[in-house]
């Protein structure tokens, strides 16, 4: 009898079960009373409001299943040379497809061997780092016989080619790049492997190549090398050898297989030609060459043994470890010989950068191998004490760190993510500050690929408060962060007037800042305006303060921004007024200042300038005040009035502030870093210093303990002042300081000096405002003319500087836009070549977008910026009506006209006249030609003949009597070789097999010479058509075409073109700040020059009533705004409509006359919607329809009946849950269900039939297996015997045959492989078997949501047609068409949560769930093509 499993609570938990089950039920109807209530309450409060709000899902690309990603699989040795660092190195990844000399197997695919290479370390091109190159392989002779042609493909990590003995491959090797585009290489690599020669020398291997840079051999004593006369080199074998002694690992040499390879180094190629060869033999056998593309004799690693111990040659690799930087790092040490001597962390241990994960012995030294990076151990290597690591492992990657990943920061309500990083980009810098208040296009933030190029800018997408920001260090990569956004933006924070203080200005939602009046410490009295805002329309409104008292805070935003609870935040004051400025907040190390000893005169320093102790900063009366410290001014009492005390008109005593610069520690122009040596075990004691301290050399910063118990100083090493110092504290370990890893000699930066003001940021469409220059005068600082935010026009001054001579000099705007930054640390009679680093005073930034900005059906007008378009004129006005298509402004651009100067037969270069670059003009002589004509001669045999080999190429340049081919006569056979008639280029050659020599037959080569001219030759004058700019295209001695370009003349023109309204309406907003020939590109912020408001048609929803007005009116004014209450009757807006006397005077109708009249509430409620009118137009010129307002006035009465219903089913439901019995506890067998099993888990069970296999673990006795399905899954690393050490995902062999982890296989159908070495005869035989039988299928899991019940859906072609979102849970976006996918029924939004035996349903690793998806679809046979 089965036993049954129950889930019950333990005896303490089960004592009053029935009382648990009523609370728990309680509990639950509690509950659903509340969301009944709130439910009715939310429908009852915002039914008259009820609306939708936009959401928007930012979604990554969908990433193509079976895309491969790159694997980094660079290898790092003690032992080989410095400069194999400088060597290209490429690793081949597949075999795309093999059909050379269209002999097959993948025939129809046109000719050609291609194979895909990643390239390891980018050297010549850095760029091309981890890039894909395919390397093409072509026949271009007709007498390659393939051995096998199904082993033209990947052995091991080696790319192999076939021939018969006594047979030749005439082949040309192409480089292309990802889209199959010519690539020229600026280096490559390419080492062919065991050259030599069979027994008694029957057949002897040999490469013949030309056009490399250099070559490298072991001992050309193995190797044959002679210079053959069509320029090409043959490398040919002079020791006989075995298959036992091919080489098995590219990256690790014996030296008998390392003086049997040769190495040749190419530098700028896109492609070369050259023979394999097979000769003295009989024209049957196998002979394998195989190549990589990486300089194997220079850099392999090398084992010295005897010639004839196979046994001690380096054996096959096991697979290298996958990882994928940047968040995967490997560790690795490459000293060999290395024996493996134990683990210190194992598979999923959490490590620190530094921390020690093996050991390993060199040489019998015990080294350490560490963690580059803080994270988690993700993979292992399998590896015993005393292993022999670097024979085990290609590129000795022992273990994968998956570094540690920042939570993404919360988004709360009002706060948006601003600071999204692309993926593979690096955190170059911060820009911004949390608390910091920004304006929309801010750059925040910068970022630079893994070199440091490609640079990019990350800007805000709106205005607001720097909520957070993600701990990134400096040159971290973004996708160290969850989702990679680095920073969030929240609303303006709201002024809050303090204790004693009133708020003023509220009540202008809706308005846009037009000016400031007041700032922070001046008076305000009752009438006096604070600020000026306008509607957008023309209406201005001056904001007055209400009391009498000091503007003691104001909110910071700018000129042109709108008045909202963005802006405002949640009070919505513009301003705050006390009866006294507020006390100055102190922070540290801030020194205050008090003024409590007399009367105010005036200040004697401004803010940002640097005091000296006992220096008078105040006058005072009596006494002047001096500074109490060195240090910088950071705060002042703004507001202080002559000869009234400091109490008397500011909270507090404390007037001034004097501290450090609050700078990190960025190093910046005229700036030197001190610097420490830091080990986790040393802590910072104390700080001798502060940010604003001046030092001299020599000067200790900060004491530092040791591990010891000692201490340690760090010093100053320049005069200067202290500029910034790190955040650690005392009793902080010190490696906390660094931004990256540390070793026992890294040294961090925990403060910097420096001597003068740090430059200004120039946001990205600004420009700075530079000094102007003076010549030898030293300018000194007078005053600033505008403030941050300010709007400017084109020479508007910016700063008042004086000369040595008294004179003034201003510093003007460059171009229109607004003031971003200035120095707020300038003040008066400072010499600015003392204090500047740079020359920028001030930056600049865009033009601010036109507000309002263009809504619904409104157009706004860009203006194209692509073509560096310049700005001419205004065609229309501020409201005047245009149609779609009419022209509102005019713009001009650049137009380049190219010539090229030829002449018109072929000629030589005698003289170039003009520079590279040089302006040139119509008419000019650009350069002299010679004109040549070409001889050419044709090579024949002596009689009649066939020509059977050939001995040069086509384009090849050569002597006269130089070999071009050997010809056998007709009749006799008698050989005759064909010699070059003259010097020159070999223009044709007859083919391998052709006729020659006959009556009519084609000659057997021909030789085309060049003539060559001398000084007194006739020369043509090459001259320019046009005006322009001149780029040489041909050198002196060079041989041009007939109309071949030899210098070409870039010229320019100007094109004005119309920009045009895109929709019919009114122009509300033009860009006025741009005035003739103003240039465009990166001018304004959202390029829009004008913004056309187009006619809309208002329309009253449920509850609704329309306010009509004739549409033939003139809108005059609004009597009330959107959101009011209206009473029925309340005027609505004011329009004038003509009205006409029916009376005549002398014969003739009298004149219209407008009349004023209101247009009213028809019923009670809220102003819900307002038609955008213009004031003085007519209502049909802005809008379609009579409709211009909408009244809401409220839900019906039974919507709060409903809800109330709605409420009290709630109620019922949950008290019937309550009374209900509790359900016996399910029946849970403790076997499986035989109806209940997978298909897949049934398919083996009857009768024993199929393909027997037998596997044997040592020291056990034989497993018997039949197998009835392909393929087995089992990893082999292309070696026997074959050893189950580690199976693939939905591995046949594991799940169904229930083979075991280190079984051997011993036989295959009855016959014995057991010690068999030989893996292609070992594979062969097993794939021969398996080939009669299906597929074994692919299992994979689906839920339409993660919690959902599962689908299993099984698959046996690929590809299996799904598209995901790149994230995980993985998740369907895409599924194709006519695909196994729709066939099963999958769809989109499905998630993936089971691929064979491996769950992925909470992992939160793409890039992980892609390789496992990967590896189960790859075995799976390729779709059949629909005939």
């Amino acid at each position: 009898m089965a036993s049954h499993t129950r889930l019950v609570p333990n005896d303490r938990e089960s004592e009053n079960p029935v009382l648990l089950q009523r609370t728990a039920r309680a509990l639950v109807a509690t509950v659903g009373l509340v969301i009944g209530l709130a439910s009715a309450l939310a429908l009852f409060v915002n039914a008259p409001r009820i609306g939708h709000t936009d959401a928007f899902l930012a979604q990554e690309p969908a990433t193509d299943l079976i895309d491969p990603k790159w694997v980094d699989e660079t290898v790092g040795m003690d032992e080989t040379p410095a400069d194999c660092t400088e060597l290209p190195a490429f690793q081949f990844e597949e075999v795309k497809y093999s059909n050379l000399g269209n002999k097959g197997p993948d025939s129809g695919k046109g000719e050609g061997y291609v194979l895909v290479a990643r390239d390891l370390l980018g050297v010549g091109n850095i760029e091309r780092l981890g890039r894909r190159v395919f390397l093409t392989v072509n026949s271009t002779g007709n007498r390659y016989i393939p051995a096998v042609a199904k082993d033209n493909k990947m052995n091991g990590r080696f790319a192999s080619v076939n021939l018969i003995k006594s047979d030749e491959l005439a082949f040309k090797m192409s480089f292309f790049d990802a889209k199959m585009r010519v690539l020229t290489m600026p280096q490559v690599a390419i080492s062919f492997f065991d050259l030599d020669a069979g027994k008694k020398f029957t057949v002897k291997e040999a490469v013949e190549v030309g056009g490399f840079a250099e070559k490298f051999v072991a001992d050309p004593n193995y190797l044959k090398i002679t210079q053959l006369p069509n320029g090409r080199t043959r490398f040919e074998a002079t020791q006989e050898g075995v298959g036992e002694d091919n080489p098995k690992n590219f990256q690790h040499l014996s030296t008998l297989q390392r003086k049997r390879t040769v190495t040749l180094l190419f530098k700028n190629v896109s492609q070369f030609t050259g023979r394999m060869v097979t000769g003295n033999g009989p024209r049957r056998g196998y002979r394998r060459f195989d190549f990589v593309m990486m300089p194997s004799v220079k850099c392999a690693r090398r084992e010295d043994v005897p010639d004839d111990k196979f046994d001690k040659f380096p054996p096959f690799p096991a697979d290298d470890l996958l990882y994928a930087p940047p968040m995967q790092t490997v560790a690795h040490e490459g000293g060999y010989p290395q024996i493996f001597n134990k683990w210190v962390k194992k598979k999923y241990d959490k490590v620190r950068a530094g921390d020690v994960i093996a050991t390993v012995k060199v040489n019998g030294e015990i080294r350490e191998i560490k963690s580059k990076s803080n994270g988690t151990i993700s993979a292992t290597q399998d590896l015993k004490p005393g292993d022999r690591v670097d024979f085990k492992l290609a590129t000795m990657n022992i273990a994968v760190v998956q570094e540690e990943v920042l939570p993404a920061l919360k988004t709360e309500f009002k706060t948006v993510e601003a600071g999204k990083c692309k993926k593979g980009q690096y955190l170059t810098s911060y820009k911004v500050d949390a608390g910091q208040i920004i304006t929309r296009d801010s750059v925040i933030a910068t970022t630079a690929n893994v070199l440091g190029e490609h640079k990019q800018e990350i800007k805000a997408p709106q205005g607001g408060l720097i909520n957070a920001i993600q701990p990134l260090k400096d040159g971290q990569p973004c996708q160290k962060v969850q989702d990679l956004n680095l920073i969030t933006i929240g609303k303006f924070p709201p002024v809050k007037p303090r204790a004693g203080e009133v708020g003023c200005c509220k009540g202008q939602e809706d308005k846009i800042l037009k000016e400031w009046k007041k700032d922070v410490g001046d008076t305000c009295s009752p009438g006096e305006v604070v600020a000026i805002v306008t509607d957008g329309n023309g209406n201005d409104e001056e904001l007055k303060c209400e009391t009498e008292g000091f503007i003691t805070a104001k909110q910071p935003i700018s000129v042109g921004q709108k008045l909202n609870e963005d802006t405002l935040g949640d009070g919505g004051h513009l301003v705050s007024v006390g009866q006294k400025i507020r006390e100055l907040d102190q922070y540290k190390p801030e020194i205050g200042v008090n003024c409590a000893s007399g009367k105010f005169k005036k200040w004697l320093v401004e803010v940002g300038e640097e005091v000296k102790f006992e220096q008078k900063i105040i006058d005072m009366d009596p006494v002047p005040i001096e500074a109490p410290a060195n240090g910088f001014v950071t705060q002042r009492q703004e507001g202080l009035q002559a000869g009234k005390a400091t109490q008397d008109v500011a909270f507090g005593e404390i007037c001034l502030m004097i501290g450090p610069s609050l700078n990190e520690v960025t190093l910046r122009s005229g700036q030197v870093p001190v610097e420490a040596v830091v080990l986790p075990d040393k802590t910072l004691k104390e700080w001798q210093k502060n940010v604003g301290d001046k030092v001299s050399v020599g000067d200790p910063v900060a004491m530092v303990n040791t591990k010891d118990g000692g201490t340690e100083k760090v010093t100053a090493p320049k005069d200067g002042i202290v500029t910034a110092k790190s955040p650690i504290k005392p009793g902080d370990r010190m490696d906390l300081a660094c931004d990256t890893d540390t070793s026992s000699t890294d040294t961090c930066t925990l403060a910097s000096i420096g001597d003068s003001m740090p430059p200004l940021l120039v946001l990205a469409g600004g420009s700075a405002v530079p000094v102007p220059d003076w010549g030898e005068s030293n300018l000194r600082w007078v005053e600033y003319q505008v403030e941050v935010g300010q709007s400017v026009e084109t020479g508007d001054t910016i700063a008042v500087m004086v000369d040595s001579s008294g004179n003034n000099v201003t510093a003007d705007a460059p171009h229109a836009g607004t003031v971003q930054k200035i120095l707020q640390s300038m003040h008066y009679d400072m010499y600015l070549d003392k204090v500047l680093q740079t020359d920028a005073i001030a930056t600049i930034g865009q033009l601010p977008p036109l507000d309002p900005s263009p809504q619904g059906g409104d157009s706004g007008v860009r203006a194209p910026q692509s073509r560096n378009e310049t700005f001419e004129k205004y065609l229309v006005e501020v409201n005047d009506t245009v149609k779609k298509g009419d022209p509102v402004a005019v713009i001009s651009y650049p137009d380049n006209t190219t010539e090229d100067a030829s002449v018109p037969t072929a000629s030589v270069v005698k003289k170039i006249l003009v520079e590279e670059g040089e302006e040139v003009t119509e008419g000019q002589v650009l350069a002299q030609v010679v004109e040549v004509k070409d001889e050419s001669a044709e090579a024949t045999p002596s009689q009649e003949a066939e020509v059977v080999n050939l001995l040069a190429d086509v384009g090849d340049e050569v002597k006269k009597d130089d070999p071009l081919m050997t010809v056998e006569k007709i009749p006799g056979g008698e050989q005759e070789k064909i010699l070059a008639p003259k010097d020159g280029t070999v223009m044709k050659l007859a083919e391998v097999g052709t006729k020659v020599g006959g009556e009519n037959d084609p000659p057997a080569a021909v030789v085309e010479a060049h003539q060559n001219w001398d000084e007194d030759a006739k020369t043509t004058d090459v001259v320019a058509e046009n005006n322009g700019t001149a780029h040489i295209l041909a050198k002196v001695g060079d041989r041009v075409e007939p109309e071949q370009p030899i210098v070409s003349v870039t010229g320019e023109e100007k094109v004005f073109e119309n920009v045009t309204a895109a929709v019919d309406g009114t122009v509300l907003k033009r860009q006025e700040n741009l005035t003739k020939e103003t240039p465009l590109n990166n001018l304004m912020i959202d390029k829009d020059i004008m913004t056309i408001v187009q006619p809309k048609e208002l329309k009253a929803g449920v509850n609704q009533a329309a306010v009509e007005a004739d549409p033939e009116a003139i809108f005059k004014s609004w009597c009330v705004h959107k959101g009011d209450w209206v009473e029925k009757g309340d005027c609505i807006a004011t329009i004038a409509k003509p009205q006409t006397d029916s009376r005549r005077l002398g014969g003739r109708r009298l004149e219209a006359v407008m009349v004023e009249e209101n247009v009213t509430a028809p019923k009670k409620g809220w102003v819900d919607k307002e038609s955008s009118l213009v004031a003085g137009q007519k209502i049909k010129d802005n809008q379609v329809g009579s409709a211009i307002a909408v009244i809401d006035f409220g839900p019906p009465w039974w919507l709060l009946l409903l809800g109330f219903l709605l409420a009290l089913c709630c109620m019922m439901c949950c008290l019937f849950k309550i009374m209900q019995k509790s359900p016996p506890p399910p029946f849970v067998p403790d076997e499986e269900d035989e109806v209940m099993r997978p298909l897949k888990k049934r398919l083996d069970d009857g009768p024993r039939r199929g393909l027997r296999l037998d596997f044997q673990k040592e020291g056990q006795e034989i497993h018997t297996v039949w197998a009835q399905f392909r393929p087995l899954g089992i990893h082999h690393g292309y070696k026997a015997p074959l050893v189950a050490n580690d199976f693939t995902i939905n591995s046949y062999s594991k799940d169904a045959l229930g083979v075991k982890h280190g079984e051997v296989l011993v036989a295959i159908n009855g016959d014995s492989v057991r010690g068999n070495e030989n893996w292609d005869e070992v594979s062969g035989k097993l794939n021969n078997h398996l080939a009669q039988f299906p597929q074994w299928p692919l299992e994979i899991e689906f839920r339409k949501e993660l919690d959902g019940p599962p689908c299993i859906v099984t698959f046996v072609e690929r590809p299996i047609g799904i598209e995901f979102f790149r994230r995980a849970p993985v998740q369907v976006e895409k599924v194709h068409e006519n695909t196994p996918a729709t066939k099963k029924g999958v769809a989109t939004g499905w998630y993936i949560t089971k691929i064979g035996d491996k769950n992925v349903q909470n992992n939160h690793d793409f890039e992980q769930v892609m390789v496992w998806l990967k590896e189960g679809v790859q075995p799976l046979d390729p779709a059949k093509q629909p005939e």
